[in-house]
């Protein structure tokens, strides 16, 4: 049986395979029993909706949620005063979780609160994740959609938006590239893949920033610094997290600079200088804004602490991966590990889902001329993050675990 030309194309074929992906895990959303209070795998993370709340209260006081705390600007509500709402999935509260807060919205309606964690800090991300929740807010707000249906819509559009990532990692494919491909460079997609999946399924967001990481990489590949920048600022302008990569834009504004007199300034190119210029500017400038409070999260950081063994295991493994990039004449892949390795050591607070950030390095090209030593750089990159995860995250990247929990809750 011939195959249609068009089922022969890779863009086709990445295409079918995401959506069949994403069907898969949507079916599974909308299917299973829904877990109080907000959905999901497990139903105890309350992310998504704190993210639909706080585009929500934009809309009220504007930038004001950067600069101060949510508990300053209204009253919480009490236990007594949720359960009086006559939300299906708040009349059983006994209890208000300790990092969950109840608010009033103002101007109503009157049986849609605002729920938000980590009330008593401004908003620790950027403005890209109203717009990335702006559809569901709307919505919610203007429409009877329920609480329920709205955390569903929102763990569907996560998955949608990681998706994309997936789609991009699949075009951009980079772990075939030289003589000598390297077996470690698909594991690392399988282990990003799987742990992507986990975390959206439990309302986290953070798959939304691989595809512009990934097209950044692409295009510092190509040498394209204009086009890498905005896509670093996109990644920047939807996650604070993306500043792990920090050295990426710093590459992309050398290789700016260094073509800038051959370099054709039509209006595209200034279209990409707009868009780096206000996507950075509001990602730099709401990261500032929120920067003092960074330090008021528990500190869960086992590199932070006093006495611990981490810091002599992260010294051994910069060491030993160091080496190997430098033998790979991976430049650009040493200065990237080392300071992800710092910002690992600074960041105060570390969460599972965290390490995603890290893991999203895994797929992208490697930075050397020398294409007989490009394994080099992806077994370098998979021993790096792994060891990472295990030793900051305390998180296992293998899916098995994850995968049971899902298996029991069907």
């Amino acid at each position: 049986m011939r195959v249609p030309p068009i089922f022969r194309a890779p863009t086709t074929r990445a295409f079918l395979l995401v959506a069949l992906s994403f069907f898969v895990w949507s079916g599974w959303v909308v299917t299973v029993r829904y877990k109080p209070l907000f959905g999901g795998l497990s139903g105890a993370f309350s992310d998504h909706a704190s993210h639909l709340s706080a585009a929500r209260l934009f809309t009220w006081c504007g930038s004001c949620i950067w600069r101060k705390p949510a508990n300053q600007l209204l009253r919480p509500l009490s236990v007594e005063e949720v359960r009086d709402l006559h939300v299906e999935q708040f009349t059983s509260l006994t209890r208000i979780p300790v990092d969950l807060t109840f608010f009033e919205m103002p101007g109503g309606p009157d049986d849609k609160p605002l729920t938000m964690s980590w009330a008593y800090l401004p908003r620790p991300y950027p403005p890209g994740v109203l717009l990335l929740v702006a559809p569901v807010a709307l919505l919610y707000q203007f429409t009877p959609l329920s609480f329920q249906a709205s955390n569903l819509l929102l763990i569907l559009l996560f998955l949608l938006y990681t998706h994309v990532g997936f789609f991009v990692v699949i075009r951009c494919a980079p772990w075939g590239e030289g003589r000598w491909a390297s077996v470690m460079g698909p594991l690392g997609a399988f282990l990003l893949y799987f742990e992507a999946i986990h975390w959206t399924l439990d309302g986290l967001y953070d798959g939304a920033m691989l595809a512009p990481l990934v097209l950044c990489g692409h295009f510092l590949r190509q040498r394209r610094g204009l086009a890498a920048l905005v896509c670093y600022c996109i990644a920047a302008f939807i996650h604070f997290r993306a500043f792990f990569f920090a050295p990426l834009p710093l590459y992309a504004v050398y290789l700016v600079l260094k073509d800038w007199k051959h370099q054709r300034w039509d209006d595209r190119q200034g279209a990409e200088l707009a868009a780096i210029i206000v996507l950075g500017f509001s990602s730099l400038y709401t990261f500032w804004l929120t920067m003092p409070w960074l330090t008021s999260f528990p500190l869960t950081n086992p590199l932070r602490r006093e006495l611990n063994f981490e810091g002599t295991h992260l010294a051994f493994l910069v060491m030993l991966v160091g080496a190997m990039l430098l033998y790979a004449h991976a430049w650009l892949d040493v200065v990237l590990m080392g300071w992800m390795a710092w910002m690992c050591s600074r960041v105060y607070q570390t969460q599972g889902w965290h390490a995603l950030v890290l893991m999203m390095w895994m797929v992208l090209p490697a930075w050397t001329h020398r294409d007989d030593r490009l394994s080099f750089v992806r077994d370098a990159r998979i021993l790096f993050v792994w060891a990472m995860t295990v030793l900051v995250y305390r998180e296992i990247i293998l899916p098995g675990k994850w995968i049971l929990y899902l298996s029991s809750s069907m």
